[in-house]
């Protein structure tokens, strides 16, 4: 374990501005980021749902980190950031032995998102 307040802040304002700057592309050009996704917005309730995801919540995930950021002291908010966070490649693992494992973007997406959950939980408060 790694106990720092400044770069476990650092990590929780990077998720955040992530999650900030796809919500912000999902407002702004949704057909594109869908399209990179492997998503296509053809009908009003596939529009609705991408919205729901990657507006809602992801402004929603980006709020959580802002609050665990500015409470660094309190473990578990940090730490609900990164079971988010990995709540997200562990739904793709499910859907990889499935149907098979994402390809291009979302691969790269996948692994960030591993990657990114197992440092935030690795990164503790000062003690």
């Amino acid at each position: 374990m790694i106990y720092d307040d400044f770069i476990r802040q650092i990590l929780l304002a990077a998720t955040g501005g992530i999650f900030i700057f796809f919500a912000l592309w999902a407002i702004v050009k949704p057909d594109l980021l869908a399209s990179l996704l492997g998503y296509e917005l053809k009908t009003k309730n596939a529009f609705s749902e991408f919205h729901a995801i990657y507006v809602g919540v992801f402004i929603a995930q980006a709020l959580l980190c802002a609050l665990a950021f500015t409470r660094i002291e309190d473990a578990i908010i940090g730490d609900l950031v990164a079971v988010f966070l990995l709540a997200q490649p562990a739904g793709r693992l499910l859907a990889g032995l499935r149907r098979g494992f994402p390809s291009g973007f979302m691969r790269v997406l996948f692994a960030m998102e591993f990657v990114g959950g197992i440092v935030l939980l690795v990164v503790r408060p000062s003690i």
